[in-house]
């Protein structure tokens, strides 16, 4: 990979990595510290028979080439073997890199972002991260992974809705900032978008007055938060047409609740959260968690 030629022609960063040469280079001091800490704990982890920096020196030897690998492997999810033609790395070594960087580049997002690493179980939570929180846009998407080759996990993971195996991850996000506020963890994608809120627990600390909006699949979540203001699109009764004030009450919630779905598409377009996932399903989080992450970094530095 030619980085001398992107860094000449830095309108080509977006296509590529996913994000613009200046969030880059902003992002690439936070990058390094982490990975420096990555490094001291990978070489004294075991016994050695040489010190650190000994041996045949690496492919990817920068920090800035090191960061733009894992940045393109979750923009472009190329094959091991297109990688290894692109960056001239071994098969092996192309695993052993992205196993490697992937927890360092979320290491060096999330302090910025402090987006917990864990799943959320309060609206308490929520509020420490945006103090002042009284309304949040709350969305799920699936991701497609390969069929399991245990019967038990192939039932578990078909989603009737898309017809394949699938994932689900839930995020929560501020209605005004577009900020992503709380990322479930990755359940199965047959899971009721209902369902999989009132399992994560967070709208069962909604304060009193709360508003949570939501689409046509949070229908009855108001029962289980009774204190709080569910918001969800009206339906029909059956052979009585909606008025035209609910109506158009539907098309004013339509036109705020979109902001979340123009964040999952910014997601989307990290094509290892749209294409079939080719990992192992418990290696699902990381990916999705992080490009959350770099979404969030995204909205701060322009």
């Amino acid at each position: 990979m030619n980085l001398d030629y992107l860094t000449k022609h830095p309108e080509l960063f977006p296509s590529v990595i996913g994000i613009t040469h200046t969030q880059f280079h902003s992002l690439l001091y936070r990058f390094s510290f982490a990975l420096r800490s990555a490094e001291q704990v990978r070489a004294f982890s075991k016994k050695r028979l040489r010190g650190p920096g000994g041996g045949r020196k690496p492919t990817l030897r920068t920090d800035v080439a090191k960061l733009f690998f894992i940045l393109f492997y979750y923009k472009v999810y190329p094959t091991f073997r297109l990688a290894q033609a692109l960056f001239g790395l071994d098969k092996r070594n192309i695993f052993t890199w992205k196993a490697f960087l992937e927890p360092v580049l979320f290491a060096a997002l999330r302090r910025q972002l402090v987006l917990p690493t864990r799943r959320v179980s309060s609206m308490h939570g929520l509020l420490d991260v945006c103090p002042g929180l009284a309304a949040c846009i709350v969305d799920a998407t699936e991701r497609p992974i390969h069929r399991p080759k245990n019967p038990t996990d192939q039932t578990h993971f078909y989603s009737g809705k898309k017809k394949r195996h699938t994932v689900k991850n839930q995020i929560i996000i501020h209605p005004i900032t577009k900020r992503i506020l709380a990322v479930s963890r990755t359940v199965e994608g047959k899971r009721h978008d209902k369902k999989l809120l009132e399992d994560d627990a967070v709208v069962s600390f909604v304060p009193p007055g709360g508003t949570v909006l939501g689409d046509s699949g949070y229908q009855g979540v108001g029962v289980t938060v009774p204190w709080a203001r569910v918001v969800t699109p009206m339906k029909k009764s059956p052979g009585k047409d909606l008025s035209q004030s609910q109506k158009a009450a539907n098309r004013v919630l339509s036109s705020v609740r979109v902001r979340v779905e123009h964040t999952i598409a910014y997601l989307k377009h990290f094509a290892i959260l749209s294409q079939v996932f080719r990992g192992s399903v418990r290696q699902a989080h990381q990916p999705f968690t992080t490009i959350a992450c770099l979404y969030n970094y995204t909205r701060e530095v322009r």
